[in-house]
């Protein structure tokens, strides 16, 4: 009975020591990551992190906000990062914080962009804005391969719907909010990354945002970090 209770007293502090460093957080950038989707982009990044072995204490997808449009997004960012801050004054929050969100119909979004242009000017340029035109589709489809067809809208389908019919291609049965979508691509990261730079690049010279994706700027940001985990 008594090495029964021992027995059991070790294993309770063999498994809050695990908890608690679960918890610290590791020797590198410390990111937050606010994404409009609900499910997709979340989705997909928690999946990418698992992958790259990086410290969820460190990487922080920020869910549960107020409104998915690009200002409401903007205005949890700079909320998300005033709380981190003030919770432990001796710490300097969050190293880096990524914006991720659609142009697709929203109204807001050339506000948004400008909000954390203001956010940068207080915060010292820590954040970015993460945005895929229409949507984040695009940056699953250069999985497969390099596009600059721009994409409108067309009888009751929307630009990012028109997208998705593309990608569906590649994806049959793709649909938003579906999980597996970082686990469907990951074979072709290298791929989407290299294509992302050359349309970010066509696009500069062209004058023209439709279609475009800095989703390979917070994915080589975590892929850097991971090499220092």
């Amino acid at each position: 009975m008594g090495t029964d209770n021992l027995f059991h007293k070790k294993r309770i502090r063999r498994e809050r020591e695990l908890i608690r460093r679960a918890n610290i957080r590791s020797g590198y950038d410390v990111v937050l990551i606010i994404c409009e989707g609900a499910k997709t982009e979340p989705n997909y990044f928690k999946a990418l992190r698992t992958h790259l072995r990086l410290n969820k204490e460190n990487i922080v997808i920020h869910e549960g906000h107020k409104g998915n449009d690009p200002q409401s997004l903007a205005i949890a960012a700079e909320e998300a990062s005033t709380k981190e801050r003030s919770r432990d004054p001796e710490k300097q929050g969050y190293d880096r914080v990524f914006v991720v969100f659609d142009k697709d119909a929203h109204a807001g979004y050339n506000n948004a962009l400008q909000k954390i242009d203001g956010l940068n000017k207080r915060f010292k340029g820590k954040f970015e804005a993460i945005v895929s035109v229409p949507c984040f589709e695009l940056w699953l489809l250069l999985h497969f391969g390099y596009t600059t067809k721009p994409y409108a809208a067309t009888g009751n389908k929307s630009p990012c719907d028109n997208l998705i019919s593309d990608l569906e291609k590649h994806i049959p049965g793709y649909a938003k909010g579906a999980m597996g979508s970082f686990e469907k691509t990951k074979d072709f990261l290298d791929e989407a990354v290299k294509n992302a730079r050359l349309l970010e690049q066509h696009q500069e010279t062209a004058r023209t945002d439709n279609p475009s994706t800095k989703v390979h700027h917070l994915v080589e940001c975590l892929r850097g970090l991971s090499k220092l985990s």
